[in-house]
């Protein structure tokens, strides 16, 4: 039975490479056919995801190609599209300083052009430098940043993918209700089933024989796999089988060395060292505590350790003075309302006092005089308001809010030209009135001192 399991495993694992092959071989073929830049960047940032999957390296020098394409051709959002994958090469690589330093770079980029959908990606990006640290707490912050984005652009894939961190950092801090609820969320999301997640939760809790179940049904849908192979070889420890244990821990190992995934043949290293030692195989454990040692002081190097730590402080202060601008920002634009609404109601009290008055001449010039001064106090009243809501909707792109503030304006000037007209209308009428009461005054006046004489 184990041999027929283990045949069927390598079936899923020969179908699984066969899927990525192909997903690779047909973004080669319409790269060869694409001339414009923009599009040839975002097909060189796929193809450097696609091989991220099991060659971190090839990852990057695909990466490097499409940043390069987008500094000369201007391409700001690919230019931050390409750092977002060769951050991810450096975090498959073990690399969190550079990893940090590069998502933090194509994070302002983003921000520059109110990209949200990139900058949900950085801060998700920037959680997976936390989580790798082992700070969890912070890994929770940034995923969490990150969903609140996505769900403001109904990104789900996205979201999938912040819920999958969510639940494994709350599995690490041992919170399993909080990571139950995170991957059940998965499925309401996007309709698929969190066995990863799943399998993760079952095993912290002890349940082994549905934590397998789950891993083995990951395997088609996790890319993740050395880590996926790690657990069950984790699992079949547990149990006691020591030829699966053996089989999925080295097929880790090989993944990990393969894709260039640092963390993973540290945490395969270190599984294997200590399952020969515990079996008295002193060679064996030997070379896999060589290999962990010898990546666990290039992963966790004082240097980098401090890197990381100064790269953090640094984000924090710039997200600090960010938030400070943001709040003065609102505090002006609140302000400025407040006059823009003065103005309107000074104008508006002025022209009403005027109309309603029953002695004071008005002429047409003032009337126009007014009108025009409570129109301009009107529109920038309305683009005040507007403003906030229109960069978002805009991407603040100049040209559209441009445009649809022309055509605020040329529904105001109409608008503004028939009150106009009738309001003249009307104060003409109201000033024959006066001056016709006036006149019939100064004869009843004229009538009063003649009758006297």
């Amino acid at each position: 039975m184990k041999y027929i399991i283990l045949f069927l495993l390598s079936c899923l694992l020969m179908t699984h490479s066969n899927a990525q092959a192909n997903i690779k071989d047909s973004l080669k073929i319409l790269l060869q056919k694409e001339r414009k830049d923009t599009s040839r960047v975002k097909l060189l940032t796929d193809l450097s995801l696609a091989y991220a999957r099991d060659n971190a390296d090839t990852a990057m020098l695909l990466a490097l190609e499409a940043l390069s394409l987008s500094q000369r051709s201007g391409f700001v959002k690919g230019e931050a599209m390409s750092l977002n994958r060769i951050g991810f090469a450096y975090h498959i690589l073990g690399n969190a300083p550079k990893a940090m330093e590069v998502w933090l770079q194509a994070l302002k980029l983003n921000e520059k052009i109110n990209n949200l959908a990139g900058l949900a990606s950085n801060l998700n990006a920037i959680g997976l430098v936390y989580e790798g640290q082992g700070e969890y707490h912070q890994a929770i912050d940034y995923y969490l940043k990150s969903k609140k984005i996505n769900e403001q652009i109904s990104n789900k894939v996205e979201i999938r993918i912040n819920l999958q961190g969510l639940a494994t950092s709350y599995v690490e801090l041992k919170q399993y209700d909080s990571a139950r609820f995170y991957a059940q969320q998965i499925f309401e999301v996007s309709g698929k089933e969190p066995y990863f997640s799943m399998g993760r939760i079952y095993s912290a809790s002890g349940e082994n024989k549905l934590a397998l179940e789950y891993y083995r049904m990951s395997i088609n849908t996790n890319w993740n796999l050395n880590s996926v192979f790690l657990n069950m070889a984790k699992l079949f420890e547990n149990e006691g089988q020591i030829d699966s244990t053996l089989f999925y821990a080295n097929r880790a190992f090989e993944i990990s060395r393969r894709r260039g995934s640092a963390h993973g043949v540290l945490d395969a290293s270190n599984f294997l060292s200590s399952f020969y030692e515990k079996r008295g195989k002193v060679d064996s454990a030997f070379f896999y505590i060589k290999v962990a040692k010898a990546i666990s002081d290039s992963l966790f190097s004082k240097e980098k350790i401090s890197q990381l730590q100064s790269l953090d402080f640094d984000e924090k202060l710039r997200q600090m003075e960010i938030a400070t601008a943001e709040l003065k920002s609102k505090e002006e634009r609140k302000h400025n309302l407040q006059y823009a609404a003065i103005a309107v109601g000074l104008i508006t009290f002025i022209i009403l006092f005027l109309f309603l008055s029953r002695s004071i001449v008005v002429k047409e010039k003032f009337i126009e005089f007014f009108g025009v001064l409570g129109l301009l106090a009107v529109f920038e009243f309305i683009n005040l308001f507007i403003h906030p809501y229109l960069a978002h909707a805009t991407n603040d792109s100049p040209v559209l809010m441009l445009l649809i503030l022309i055509g605020i304006g040329g529904l105001l000037v109409p608008l503004h030209h028939r009150l106009e007209k009738w309001m003249t209308k009307m104060m003409v009428e109201k000033n024959k009135k006066i001056r016709l009461a006036a006149a019939k005054r100064t004869i009843e006046q004229l009538e009063s001192k003649a009758v006297n004489l």
